[in-house]
């Protein structure tokens, strides 16, 4: 094997990989197929770290199916329809759709998308995701929204499509309806205003004593709080609630509305939040939700008081055409000064907004295209617990979304990018004439309908001018992947699909839209599994996204690291979980990347000779090697079943670096050359560095494709690791793990002694017996000649059950030069020499007497009759020696003692 160049190596094999096709689905296969219904990337930009860790999650899953012997259906596709895409074509040449003709724009809509698809499908590869360029679509293509027309068709000869009048959610930047699935919360701080609204009539005086109730100069008024004071025009009614002390005197009453000429009435509502504001409240046509519910239930007129493009209606007066917020400004400023507004106070709000433009979200009354959908509310729960969702949790969003629904989808859009409505409706009766399933695709603001005249009346027919919810065309993944339509032997092979990938954000919208539609049309579910990838964060922990500045570029990263180290930082991410940006594990990864190399080099060096057979005889610790080996597969397979990569990593990991490079390779290094194990050892390392280099191919399929054609193809005969079989158990063999154990944590014990010491870890050392409970020494007996070549242990070494009996014995004895220096001055060194030069005489005083007269030295003229040790110009060093053996250290390890030869002082 030649060094690691990571650069090189990806960009050799990504080029082969598209060259020998080896990521196509084989229509013609007798495998049993694995379908992945991939969410098409939209195509509004770049691809950023989030979007290429969920993608290279997918990617794991698509290439371990391969490995294990599946037909995968993984397609690269994008998402070409709508209004993201609308408003960055509208922002980069500063124009609105409005400006030019419709079939313009959406033609430079499409070139937009061109450009990012280009970016894109080259990040794809370059970030090693094995899509299928073969079976390659994206959803503007005619071929695609053919059948979202046809699925559209259906629906309505179900019964199942009907066009309303009613207020849908609404967002004045974009000017288009949108579905409740659409509308996201965002936290803000706005003003509550009290407002005066005066009596029709002078009410009993008693009404002054209660809160909220006052009296100027033009007469009684109630005081009713309001965020939205530019709504006034579209108020109906005030309502009370029915335990408000107030409720008896005030139902009934006429109350006029501040700034138009209109008078409304005051009703009770238990719906009414007593503890909000001054505890009545206006109801409007339509602000919110509640205020939608209130229409209905008493029946009030629709007028509105803002249009599609959020600005005042002709109701408001002379606020009519003022922008939402400048009308809100003029109004507070009108009452102001006609003394109307009583205070203002900050409000925290949380308000829906558009969940593209971030614009907050208002009610129109339009006439819509609708999909029914609360009554399928419990088949799409029957759907989904059908399905195995990964993570299980995930599943409870879901079926919150579906329990919180109240309206049925509407799925008509007032643009121009997207799948348009296939019908023409007639100018006179409103008779909808439906485009022919065969004539699909077609444009009816351009082509002709199938008939040339109202069927019902003879009127003029109109093509639809609205256009799909950009989710019709998406929801239909699976419909379009598995040949819905087209043909029928490939639908029944592919239908349902196998997996469903997607983040967790778009549960409400793609997952829900997705079953809904899905099973409507089919009866039967759209997908076996659905896994739930959670959003990558900034480094701080902060959303990621391109307006924030923060958004991190995947290409910049494996310029740096490379693809299998960014590859590694994903497989960390655990599923459906949010996790920030860790470049601490982008590095990470490429130390492990190096760590594989090196050890499959060192494997590459013994087998090149040829692919070794298995021998009659595998010795103990190549058969624990082994069973570790073999439980990491069954736990490793277990965990890529269930979509838990980051604890299938975990695990590899772990054994590489440790039960296979720290602690196997070292143990057999010396056995390399004997004829007695050569055979077992080249086995083992075969087949645990293929095995281990196959576990890691889903992660890292560059550096696995280097090794693999370098040391195992040519022995192997598979085209490529990412064809070959993924690895099974090889044997497992409970007693011999324990062993392999024993042996294992025994040799990293003395091995790191012997680096506390500075002991070199290939020196010999005079080890003299090892002592243990009998079943260890038995292990150990068994292995001995592991022991001996990892240890460079002496022949005679012998292993020895039990406990020896252990005595500490003195060493050596030191003299202590700041005690001797003061109390003798010119002697000291006299003394300390003799210390040195005494050893054994001063160790078998003091092992009799326990001390030491200063005056049994001899020739010193300040000879002193007190004790060495006992004065403190000595110091013994002990250690644990075997009772009754001299010449010898005990070493004490947990659950077993070294005895070793001692060194003479």
């Amino acid at each position: 094997m030649t060094d690691y160049d990571q650069k090189a190596m990806e960009e050799k094999w990504q080029k082969q990989w598209q060259e020998l096709k080896i990521y196509h689905f084989d229509f013609n296969s007798t495998k049993k197929p694995y379908s992945i219904d991939v969410p098409p990337r939209y195509a509004s930009g770049p691809l950023h770290a989030g979007h290429a860790v969920h993608y290279t999650h997918i990617d794991f899953a698509a290439r371990y199916k391969r490995m294990q012997g599946y037909n995968v259906f993984f397609p690269l596709c994008f998402d070409v329809n709508g209004i993201p895409i609308e408003e960055r074509v509208e922002r980069q040449l500063n124009i609105t759709r409005k400006d030019i003709d419709r079939h313009k724009f959406t033609k430079l809509c499409s070139e937009f998308a061109e450009k990012n698809i280009a970016t894109m499908t080259h990040q794809f590869i370059r970030l090693g995701e094995s899509m299928d360029p073969s079976i390659f679509y994206q959803t503007d293509a005619k071929y695609y929204r053919r059948i979202t027309q046809i699925s559209f068709i259906e629906l309505f000869k179900k019964g199942h499509i009907y066009k309303g009048e009613f207020p849908v959610n609404w967002c004045p930047r974009c000017m288009t309806a949108m579905a409740d699935a659409e509308v996201v919360y965002s936290d803000r701080t706005t003003k509550l205003n009290t407002i005066k609204f005066y009596f029709t009539k002078s009410p009993d005086e008693h009404l002054l004593k209660f809160h909220g109730i006052g009296r100027d100069k033009q007469g009684t008024y109630i005081e009713i709080a309001t965020t939205r004071p530019e709504m006034l025009a579209a108020c109906q009614i005030v309502a009370v609630h029915p335990t408000d002390e107030r409720a008896a005197w005030l139902v009934g009453q006429t109350v006029k509305v501040p700034t138009v000429d209109k008078e409304v009435k005051i009703v009770e509502d238990d719906a009414v939040d007593p503890e909000f504001g001054t505890g009545l409240v206006m109801i409007c046509t339509v602000g919110d939700k509640e205020d939608l519910n209130w229409v209905f239930k008493y029946k009030l007129p629709l007028e509105m008081s803002i249009d599609e493009e959020g600005k005042m209606t002709a109701i408001t007066g002379k606020y009519k055409g003022l922008k939402i917020e400048d009308a809100r400004k003029a109004v507070i400023q009108d009452m102001t000064q006609s003394g109307l507004l009583l205070k203002q106070e900050p409000l925290a709000q949380n308000v829906g907004v558009c969940w593209r433009c971030k614009t907050p979200v208002e009610f129109i009354n339009a006439k819509q295209w609708f999909l029914k959908t609360i009554p399928f509310k419990q088949m799409v729960l029957d759907a989904s617990n059908a399905m195995a969702w990964h993570p299980l949790f995930m599943k409870i969003r879901l079926e919150d979304w579906v329990g919180s629904l109240e309206w049925d989808w509407v799925i008509s859009r007032q643009r121009y990018f997207a799948t348009p409505i296939p019908l023409w409706e007639c100018e006179k009766c409103e008779e909808v004439v439906l485009a022919r399933q065969e004539d699909c695709y077609i444009d009816p603001t351009i082509d002709k309908p199938p008939v040339p005249t109202c069927p019902k009346c003879g009127g003029h027919l109109k093509g639809c001018e609205d256009v799909f919810d950009t989710w019709m065309d998406s929801s239909i993944s699976p419909l379009y992947n598995t040949f819905w339509h087209r043909d029928e032997k490939r639908f029944k092979a592919l239908y349902p699909m196998s997996l469903r990938a997607q983040a967790h954000d778009i549960i409400r919208t793609w997952a829900f839209y997705t079953i809904l539609r899905c099973t409507l049309l089919t009866d039967e579910k759209p997908f076996e599994s659905i896994m739930m990838g959670g959003f990558i964060l900034s480094e701080d922990g902060t959303p990621m996204h391109a307006s924030l500045g923060n958004v991190i570029d995947p290409l910049q990263v494996i310029d740096e690291y490379g693809t299998d180290a960014f590859r590694c930082y994903a497989a960390s991410c655990a599923l459906g979980e949010d996790n920030p940006f860790r470049r601490k594990d982008v590095v990470r990864g490429t130390k492990l990347l190096r760590k594989l190399w090196n050890v499959q080099q060192f494997i590459g060096n013994i087998v090149k000779e040829g692919k070794p057979s298995k021998p009659k005889k595998i010795q103990d610790i190549d058969q624990w090697i082994l069973t570790k080996y073999s439980k990491l597969v069954k736990k490793c397979t277990q965990q890529m079943d269930v979509f838990d990569y980051s604890q299938a990593m975990k695990e590899i990991e772990y054994f590489l670096w440790h039960e296979l490079a720290d602690h196997y390779l070292e143990m057999i290094k010396g056995s390399l050359y004997s004829k007695e194990n050569v055979e077992s050892i080249r086995y083992t390392l075969y087949s645990v560095g293929l095995g281990i280099l196959k576990l890691f191919a889903p992660f890292f399929p560059h550096i696995t494709e280097e090794i693999f054609s370098t040391v195992y193809k040519g022995l192997e005969g598979d085209r490529s690791i990412h064809l070959s079989a993924w690895p099974q158990p090889i044997l497992i063999d409970e007693e011999k793990e324990q062993a392999g154990e024993s042996v294992k944590d025994y040799i990293a014990k003395v091995r790191a002694w012997k680096s506390e010491q500075g002991i070199a870890l290939n020196a010999p050392i005079p080890a003299l017996a090892t002592y243990a409970p009998s079943e260890i020494i038995t292990r150990l007996n068994t292995n001995g000649s592991i022991i001996f070549s990892t240890l460079r242990y002496p022949d005679d070494h012998r292993f020895i059950p039990g406990k020896p009996e252990i005595q500490e014995t003195i060493t050596a004895v030191e003299p202590v030069f700041a005690k001797l220096g003061p109390a003798f001055k010119t002697e000291s060194n006299t003394i300390a020499q003799w210390i040195k030069t005494h050893q054994e005489q001063l160790i078998t005083t003091l092992e009799k007497k326990g001390d030491m007269l200063l005056s049994e030295i001899p020739g010193l003229k300040a000879a002193k009759k007190e004790g060495l040790l006992k004065a403190g110009y000595i110091q013994v060093k002990r250690e644990a020696g075997l009772k009754g053996k001299k010449g010898s250290t005990i070493l004490s390890f947990d659950g077993f003692y070294v005895e070793l030869e001692r060194k003479k002082p």
